[in-house]
């Protein structure tokens, strides 16, 4: 007769510790989680740079498409050499394509009546300062005759959203186009 042999089982024993390890998990989470977060929180700064870079894009995309159909850049109003917002103002167009971006609402003028360049004035630093630049003029006689081109030219002075982009940036955008005769 057979008898059963018997087995013994034996309970695996892990590695052999020396010290207790039970906060290792913590300090490594301390030192890796910083790196962690600046990546994430920089790569949204990032994203938020390239998306006021492209707005400002399209504000002078459209800015400059409808300066190249405005009956008179120039126009006397109150005694000075303002855009005549007809059929809109430009400082309108440019705030419809970039929705996001505070634009700056001061009107576009001139100094002279032949002047080439409008301006807002002194720059608002945080919103979209515009500056339209005529050629070879801005007044009516010259934008009439559907000969020469218009340049919008927007700048923004803006703060990234956290370190370590937190510095403050500064964003241009330029677009030309020919006039267009009535």
């Amino acid at each position: 007769m057979m008898v059963p042999h018997r087995t013994t089982v034996r309970r695996a024993r892990g590695p052999h510790r020396r010290g207790d390890e039970s906060g290792a998990t913590l300090v490594e989470f301390a030192l890796v989680a910083p790196l962690v977060f600046i990546m994430i929180f920089g790569l949204i700064g990032g994203c938020f740079l390239a998306y006021q870079n492209s707005a400002l894009h399209d504000g002078a995309t459209a800015g400059a498409r409808l300066a190249s159909i405005e009956t008179s850049l120039a126009t006397l109003t109150n005694g000075e050499y303002c855009e005549s917002d007809n059929p809109s103002s430009i400082e309108s167009a440019v705030a419809q394509a970039s929705p996001l971006l505070t634009v700056n609402p001061a009107p576009l003028c001139a100094t002279t009546s032949t002047s080439a360049t409008l301006t807002q004035g002194a720059p608002v630093t945080g919103d979209v300062n515009i500056v339209v630049t005529c050629t070879p003029r801005c007044d009516a006689a010259d934008l009439d005759s559907g000969s020469g081109s218009v340049s919008v030219a927007l700048t923004l002075s803006t703060k990234g959203l956290v370190a370590p982009i937190g510095l403050t940036y500064n964003l241009s955008a330029t677009s030309q186009v020919p006039v267009l005769s009535p």
